[in-house]
């Protein structure tokens, strides 16, 4: 069985699989239903251009096992890149969005992606801790309630209500993007940031709450992030 793609993402991620977790590999092909290719036309086509999907499943030296799929690509200047997708089956109190799990559902949540693209466009994927997995998905600010609030009374800024609010990104310096349950808003709470490509929520302060440009609902989100990822591969003609 050719296992070179899985090879390749452990060179660019060599933390991830320590030396004495178990390994099963196998390729399979993979279909999506209707209602997927439908609601996320996009993430569909970039989906259909992974040069190989494989199944991937990770026993740990604790006896941790979790499931994945690894889709991989090539950049255009001939370099594999790729996700590994944590595929899990788990109930969460949190209300996640009919999209949402739909996406878990059929690609999994994105636990790694490897391989930085030759573009000065801001990517939605980049310095990710993960990117939509259920078991690490959190309801309302946490930890960053406390500044907000903070914030909000030295600016004198009307709080916006994030309660409900269900963070399904996290980067790796704590910034985290949220979606509305209700509304299916996205937001971006950033403390700490130099992106070009967001903007203040209308009556926010600096360093709270912005809006990604070109981004309303989650939808979207997935849709732009497959587009970033579909823009910079090599792509047969449909």
């Amino acid at each position: 069985m050719d296992t070179k793609d899985f090879e390749n993402f452990k060179q660019e991620v060599s933390w991830f699989v320590g030396q004495n977790d178990s390994v099963e590999i196998n390729i399979i092909s993979k279909t999506f239903s209707p209602e997927f290719i439908n609601i996320f036309p996009t993430l569909y086509q970039l989906l259909l251009q992974s040069t190989s999907i494989l199944s991937v499943d990770i026993t740990t030296s604790k006896n941790k096992k979790a499931n994945y799929y690894l889709y991989t690509w090539t950049d255009k200047n001939g370099f594999k890149c790729g996700w590994l997708c944590k595929i899990e089956q788990i109930h969460t109190e949190i209300d996640v969005l009919s999209e949402h799990q739909l996406l878990l559902d059929e690609m999994g949540g994105i636990k790694e992606t490897y391989h930085c693209f030759d573009t000065e466009t801001e990517m939605l994927t980049d310095n990710q801790n993960f990117i939509f997995i259920k078991s690490e998905l959190s309801k309302g600010l946490g930890d960053w309630i406390d500044l907000y609030d903070q914030v909000c009374k030295d600016e004198n800024v009307k709080q916006i209500d994030t309660k409900d609010l269900v963070c399904f990104a996290e980067e790796a310096n704590g910034n985290e993007t949220f979606y509305d349950p209700n509304t299916k808003q996205v937001l971006l709470f950033a403390t700490d940031h130099s992106f070009e490509n967001v903007e203040v929520l209308k009556e926010q302060s600096e360093y709270t709450f912005y809006t990604i440009n070109r981004v309303t609902t989650f939808v979207d989100y997935v849709e732009t992030l497959a587009q970033q990822w579909l823009e910079n591969i090599i792509t047969d003609e449909l």
